[in-house]
């Protein structure tokens, strides 16, 4: 937010983003906006043409000509944000001015991706005679991950759906009909582009609105419609399970800034001066109008009056989801209708299990995963058609719900087996029991192992996770699916830890009183959540540990898990219990208060605050140690790329031909020998870079996103 200062890798990096994913004056603009805050176009100008200073001079264009150097700088080369007054034209270092209508188009493309907000021009909120504008960094942070994003839409949604991301990603937010009329072109081009174009009527001497031409273009008009109609479905079920979002102008206004008016506005409204109670309950009102505010981009309210029985007038409040048009005939009823004679041929009994079974399908209790209701045609978004009048984003949230995941299911496989990694994922997916899930969640819903073991794919093998030697020789002596399920579940939440101390590390947690069977013959809660919150805690502690194990050694991760365990401790008890000496203590518990590791507590023994009389007790502080290690990795993050722009530029002139459309047919013929082993060595480089970026995104991801909480701001 505005409120909060953002470290100089951070500011690096996000530079780099922009620079690369919208070039480099959005790039000066970006920068200019991180280091000095918020400002108007006026004042954005201004500081834009302002001469550079020497430590002051923005990120460069990978493919701008080195041998210009000496010649005045281009827009490329120009500072982000001078801190001198005076503009001279002779200095080979000035800045070329940028015009204003130039920073307007800027601003406007950043606000459409979502890159930057504008302060509210509603005067209930700010004042509509001035607006400003700054950067929203986290969702800048979030655009390396969009290649990912496609890929997670092409396994889980299909090719239409990655089609729908990436147009969408393109260009930061569409209506509905234009998304659908984009990607109904391009598909229906592609399917028509290897068939051969009908002959000229006039070559055949037909006559030009011939019988012919005329059945083939109804035919293409039909295929077109059906092309339509199927990218209208994908981009349905997209929005009802929340991989798109709906585009309002509130997203678009700073939430600090809404967050300070609100504030200011209830404040107006006591009497007298608040009291410290009066100001939490304030910000406590504010956050929920914020949320309510969020929420509000999903549902509205569609309130129909009708006259009941009685003859007096009848409210129907109806929750409607925002951007979807509920069908006049219901494609359930449809579904039930057709199915109406199979069902009339089974028991009463299956009738009441089926239908038991298709409700909880209905309101989504076992998750999207669920195929027994797609398959019967009961997905409730076949009750829904897009409207296409709305406008839509990705929504970023939904598709680190599956990065998280699998991060997860990584992290069990590593530390148990594959099968029970697998089982791991099979109850995070029964336990995504909300179409709006979400990143920050700490905990799932609750998970029955009585249901989910039924649900389980018949592949998957639970006894295998075990030792064979565990349950027997005899087959008829296993225990069944349900109870080795049980078993996964007890040893996931540490049933038999009767301490206590395991429930800030385990991985589920009983969610019921009711107990059920393991294979072991112990008894473990019968409905269960899975602790995303206790889960990433784990992983972040293990990746501060190898970093800090990498800069300064062992004795600095037992000093550090020392403190942590016991709380503030002197040096001598730290030396004690760590088993290092003294000097080497007092030695790595300074090195790690310089790097912000550490913390130090000064306790005088009397009021004079003698150093001599004052106990010295060093802490962990979570807050910085993580603080400390994002911004270890914003820096890696921007070196990477900056890597990557000075292996572009070397090649710069292999690239231009390479780019060529003739040399791309014909490879081997148009270049030569060591150009083909240039083009070649590039490629391996650029893909070390690629696949280093992405494991340090993941670590970031671990440290900022994954299990923050409910209340951190997604906008």
């Amino acid at each position: 937010m505005s409120s909060t200062a953002h470290s100089p890798q951070k500011i690096k990096l996000c530079e780099h983003v922009l620079l690369v994913h919208f070039g480099p004056i959005a790039a000066r603009i970006g920068a200019l906006l991180l280091k000095r805050g918020r400002l108007t176009i006026r004042e954005i100008q201004r500081f834009l043409n302002q001469a550079p200073t020497r430590t002051n001079r923005g990120p460069t264009d990978p493919f701008t000509n080195a041998s210009t150097t000496h010649t005045k700088s281009t827009l490329v080369s120009a500072p982000i944000a001078g801190a001198s007054t005076s503009y001279n034209t002779g200095d080979p270092n000035a800045p070329v001015p940028v015009p204003k209508l130039l920073i307007e188009q800027t601003i406007l493309t950043l606000i459409q991706h979502g890159c930057a907000w504008h302060s509210s021009t509603d005067p209930d909120v700010a004042d509509p005679s001035q607006e400003f504008f700054e950067i929203n960094i986290n969702d800048v942070l979030l655009r390396p991950r969009f290649g990912r994003y496609i890929g997670i839409a092409e396994d889980e949604l299909g090719d239409t759906s990655a089609r729908i991301v990436k147009l969408v990603l393109q260009h930061g937010k569409l209506q509905a009909s234009d998304i659908i009329d984009r990607i109904a072109s391009e598909m229906h081009t592609q399917q028509i582009g290897s068939t051969s174009v009908p002959p000229d009527a006039a070559a055949n001497g037909e006559p030009p609105n011939g019988t012919a031409n005329g059945s083939h273009k109804r035919k293409a008009d039909d295929e077109l419609a059906g092309v339509q109609a199927e990218v209208a479905r994908a981009l349905t079920v997209m929005l009802f399970r929340t991989y798109m979002r709906p585009s309002s102008v509130h997203q678009y206004v700073s939430p600090r800034d809404k967050e300070i008016k609100y504030e200011a506005k209830r404040r107006r409204e006591l009497r007298g001066i608040p009291t410290p109670k009066d100001l939490q309950r304030i910000r406590e009102e504010v956050r929920v109008q914020i949320a309510e505010e969020r929420e509000a981009d999903w549902d509205f309210a569609a309130t129909s009056v009708s006259l009941g029985p009685d003859g007096l007038a009848a409210a129907d409040h109806r929750e409607t989801r925002r951007g979807l048009v509920r069908k006049k005939q219901s494609a359930i009823a449809l579904a039930s209708a057709a199915s109406k004679s199979k069902r009339s041929k089974s028991s009463s009994s299956a009738k009441d299990k089926k239908a038991k079974d298709k409700a909880k399908d209905r309101n989504g209790l076992n998750g999207v995963h669920s195929v027994a209701g797609a398959a019967e045609g009961f997905d409730p978004a076949d009750d829904y058609e897009i409207d296409p009048s709305v406008w839509l984003r990705v929504h970023y949230d939904r598709f680190d719900v599956h990065v998280r995941d699998e991060i997860m299911v990584d992290a069990v496989r590593e530390k148990y087996n594959n099968t029970a990694a697998e089982v791991f994922r099979q109850l995070i997916h029964a336990g995504d029991s909300s179409m709006r899930r979400s990143v920050r969640d700490v905990r799932s819903a609750p998970i029955s192992i009585t249901t989910l073991a039924h649900k389980l794919p018949s592949e998957l093998s639970l006894q295998k996770g075990f030792d064979r030697r565990s349950f027997g020789k005899d087959k008829s002596a296993l225990p069944t699916r349900q109870e080795f399920l049980a078993e996964y579940c007890a040893i996931f939440s540490h049933a038999e830890d009767v301490s206590g101390k395991s429930k800030t590390s385990r991985l589920m947690a009983p969610a019921s009183d009711s107990t059920t069977k393991t294979a072991g013959g112990s008894k473990v809660a019968s409905s269960l959540t899975v602790e995303f919150a206790n889960v990433a805690e784990r992983m972040r502690r293990d990746l501060l540990r190898n970093v800090v194990e990498d800069k300064f050694g062992g004795a600095a991760i037992r000093i550090m898990n020392i403190l942590r365990d016991k709380g503030k401790l002197e040096e001598k008890h730290i030396s004690k219990l760590a088993l290092v000496s003294i000097s080497e203590t007092r030695d790595l518990c300074s090195r790690l208060f310089h790097a912000s590791l550490l913390g130090l507590q000064e306790v005088p023994k009397t009021k004079d605050r003698d150093p001599a009389k004052t106990f010295f007790l060093w802490f962990v502080d979570e807050a910085k140690c993580r603080a400390w290690l994002l911004d270890h990795l914003y820096q890696s993050l921007a070196r990477i790329s900056q890597r990557r722009n000075d292996e572009m530029r070397r090649q710069l002139p292999l690239l231009r031909k390479v780019e060529r459309s003739d040399v791309k047919q014909d490879t081997v013929g148009l270049l030569s020998e060591w150009e083909r082993e240039s083009w070649s060595r590039l490629q391996t480089v650029l893909q070390m870079l690629t696949v280093a970026e992405m494991r340090t995104e993941m670590d970031v991801f671990v440290m900022r996103d994954l299990a923050a909480g409910t209340f951190v701001s997604e906008d």
